[in-house]
């Protein structure tokens, strides 16, 4: 027992319990709270990036515990199908974890519990603090200032902190990703809208439940000349096209406030088990029957082989409405994921805008604006109508570039002609002198011929190159002003840079293109270059397979190339595509085509770049967010293992920010300050791409045997053995996958690793010899349970 701890605030991942963190640091400071976290295992991925961002900015200490299960395991175990009434989940996967760990850590008479309720449920309190009992249940949000949802969203923006995107999809609740299964039809035709794919697995699980159960039972109801009847999600689903639901209904929820009622009663019951139906919220933990029959070793959770969560989607809204409209039209029109849009939209804004303009962020910290990104996306994605779609206004910009410069180009043709003219008569002719003539006939010439050197000829104006060498990267640098754009639906520059066409990696253009960092070309035989300030953008669209071979480019990682991009792994839509899609809208296409048009026109002609200063505000938002990922890169945060990528996450907000700013102001962006709202929505991509890299950065340095270890997992998942031999696993799998049996050898010591596997001992030998009989294996209960 720790009596330490001496206030535990039971975090939910939403905004009200970090509200009450925050009230209870205030008073308490943060060396004796604990932010208790149960973790039901379908969170949406935001939730934890929430978590572990409040827990930074708190300076609390974040506990994080799981029973291991899913809810749609608990209902499975349970026999039952949860509803707003009846909800399992919330007992065994957040109370009576909960329970336990207060038990073991803290003495009841000197801890104190925090629940997330208001002031609006204060009527809930009495019983949340009987259910609570021996510790002393509080709610600091029932006592003044009396704030509501958005006053508490509105004060974590302030504070640098990016609420959960729940929030902002309408979701009143941040919890199990949308599906709660204490939500109403609202809710879950508001899950239907934002995420297709979770809906529809929600509903799978509901199918085979109710099958199997044999039994007309669904998280939903609805009422029907007054009776109450059974609303499954797939008849849901297709009310909602037809606008058939009850938009008011939202449901509730109160996984740490509710006292948990009789499990088994209502409606949905189906085998009655009884469990102790008073107020206490921990009934059924001390009466917990014993096992019968012999005791088996204990298995532990097995660790996922794809641990990482699903990736959170493209924050559309954090971009200006013009553009956000252009991002949303495109993807529709398309049906590609809003990702790729919308990276490619932030890699236009810093065509039209890099090498232009900097972000002045403290004291003499400038970020240039322009970007690297890299989408992937399977063939078949319809990325190159996507790339021209938004890359055609910069085009249609260039041209006009191209006729606005012809007429100084031909004037300066012409003078440069006519100087070389004149210097080459004067030169003759002073060849040509008499000796007393000679001198001054020669001066005459040297002074036209350094007139004629002078002489310069504007070069036609590019703004977008594809298939370039790193060498011409620096040749266009110089005859562009210091900026080009590598903007591709492939990812043959990947190829250039790893040495297709000289045998060996070249990427110190691209290193300093990025950074800005000055560039001097010196070589025999190549007349030379001198950029001050480069500013390369790419903007890129690859195939996943490319972004995971990035890593075997020589020296990519160790001298910072993989560090500079912001990646994006969107899901595809191949295969559930909708055939007749909204257009995207003339109007919203022209807006488009005019806003990046005119920003590039007229950035073109700026030599000394316009330098955004941040107002106070802004600046406090990019603080707090630095704050973060200074915490979270230290030896034990959840960003160490991306260090190199992290340390430059900031920097690269501040360049969002800029590109963000200009979009907002496009017409006089340069003559404003970045302010706060920018700055924050700047930050939710950060996070956005954040979450990315992870996961980019994570399979680069998978294990090699890691995706064939998910083979032999699925197959035993099919199979649901209790025990198999590695001789009848290799006889059940395909020989174009494991050609030999040895080649299941780093699988199975994998799959033992993350515990979804333990070699059993082998049989006691004869003394006969003979050949050895194979290695056996058990499986983890999990890959049983619903055999």
């Amino acid at each position: 027992m720790t009596a330490a701890v001496r206030h535990v605030v039971m975090m939910s991942g939403g905004i009200g319990s970090w509200a009450t963190a925050k009230r209870v640091i205030d008073e308490h400071g943060p060396e004796q709270v604990v932010l208790l976290f149960a973790d039901t295992k379908v969170e949406d991925p935001d939730l934890y990036r929430f978590l572990d961002d409040a827990a930074a900015s708190l300076g609390a200490r974040l506990v994080k515990i799981a029973d291991g299960r899913t809810p749609w395991e608990v209902f499975r175990d349970r026999r039952i199908i949860g509803n707003s009434r009846i909800a399992p989940c919330s007992q065994y996967l957040k109370q009576i974890p909960c329970r336990r760990w207060l038990e073991e850590n803290t003495d009841p008479a000197e801890c104190a519990v925090y629940v997330g309720i208001d002031w609006s449920e204060t009527h809930r309190l009495p019983a949340i603090q009987r259910a609570y009992q021996p510790w002393t249940a509080l709610a600091p949000l029932c006592e003044p200032p009396y704030l509501d949802k958005e006053d508490l969203l509105r004060g974590a923006a302030a504070r640098g902190l990016t609420p959960p995107r729940l929030y902002a999809q309408g979701f009143p609740h941040n919890n199990c990703g949308g599906a709660c299964v204490r939500g109403g039809q609202a809710q879950w035709a508001l899950l239907h809208e934002t995420n297709p794919a979770r809906f529809a697995a929600e509903e799978r699980q509901e199918n085979a439940l109710r099958a199997e159960l044999g039994k007309n039972v669904s998280i939903l109801r609805d009422r029907v000349d007054g009776v109450t009847i059974p609303l499954p999600l797939t008849v849901l689903r297709s009310r909602i096209t037809g606008q058939q639901i009850d938009s008011d209904d939202w449901g509730g929820c109160g996984c740490f406030t509710d006292p948990t009622p009789n499990a088994e009663g209502g409606d949905s019951t189906v085998t009655a088990q009884p469990v102790d139906s008073s107020e206490d919220m921990w009934a059924g933990l001390t009466n917990l029957e014993p096992p019968t029959g012999p005791l088996r070793p204990i298995w532990d959770e097995p660790v996922p082989l794809n641990a990482r969560p699903a990736l959170p989607d493209f924050p559309v809204g954090a971009l200006p409405g013009w553009l956000a409209a252009m991002v949303r039209g495109v993807a529709e029109e398309t049906q590609t994921p809003a990702d790729l849009a919308g990276s490619l939209a932030l890699a236009v804004l810093a065509t039209a805008a890099g090498g232009r303009v900097k972000v002045c962020v403290r004291g003499h910290w400038r970020e240039p604006v322009n970007l690297y990104t890299a989408v992937a996306l399977d063939p078949g994605n319809r990325k190159s109508a996507v790339f021209d779609l938004m890359v055609r206004p910069l085009l249609a910009a260039e041209k006009a570039l191209i006729e606005l410069s012809g007429p100084v180009r031909a004037e300066a043709e012409t003078t440069q002609r006519l100087a070389k003219a004149a210097a080459d008569k004067a030169a003759a002719r002073a060849a040509n002198a008499d000796p007393e003539q000679r001198d001054q006939l020669t001066a005459d010439a040297i002074s036209l011929a350094q007139t004629a050197e002078e002489v310069s000829v504007p070069s036609v104006p590019q703004l977008v190159a594809d298939d370039v060498t790193p060498e011409n990267v620096g040749t266009l640098l110089d005859q562009q002003g210091g900026r080009i754009s590598c903007l591709s639906a492939e990812g043959e520059l990947f190829d250039i840079i790893a040495g297709r066409y000289t045998g060996k990696p070249n990427m110190g253009m691209f290193l300093k293109g990025h950074a800005g960092d000055m560039i001097r070309v010196n070589r025999q035989g190549r007349e030379a270059q001198h950029i001050d300030a480069p500013a390369v953008t790419i903007g890129l669209a690859v195939q996943p397979e490319v972004l995971e071979a990035l890593n075997r480019i020589d020296g990519a990682d160790g001298r910072g190339l993989l560090a500079r991009f912001l990646y994006s792994k969107p899901l595809s839509l191949v295969g559930h595509r909708n055939l007749t899609p909204d257009l995207l809208s003339e109007e919203v296409a022209a807006t488009y085509a005019k806003h990046i048009g005119g920003l590039t026109l007229a950035l073109a002609g700026w030599t000394d770049p316009a330098l955004l200063q941040l107002t106070p505000e802004a600046d406090a938002v990019l603080l707090a967010f630095q704050k973060v990922t200074e915490s979270r890169i230290g030896e034990d945060g959840p960003l160490r293992p991306i260090v190199k990528w992290a340390s430059k996450r900031d920097g690269a907000v501040a360049r969002i920010a800029g590109l963000l700013h200009l979009a907002a102001h496009p017409e006089d962006g340069w003559h404003r300050p970045i302010e706060a709202a920018t700055m924050a929505a700047a930050t939710e991509l950060g996070d956005y791409f954040t979450a990315h890299a992870l996961d980019v950065f994570t399979v680069m340095s998978a294990d090699p045997a890691h995706d064939a270890a998910l083979t032999v997992l699925a197959q035993l998942g099919t199979s649901r053995p209790e025990q198999f031999t590695k001789r009848e696993l290799f006889r059940t799998l395909r020989r174009a996958d494991f050609p030999a049996i040895g080649d299941l050898d780093p699988v199975l010591a994998l799959l033992e690793e993350h515990g979804w596997i333990r070699q059993l001992p082998p049989p006691p030998r004869t003394g006969r010899g003979g050949r050895p009989p194979s290695p056996r294996y058990e499986t983890h209960p999990r890959i049983t349970r619903a055999a």
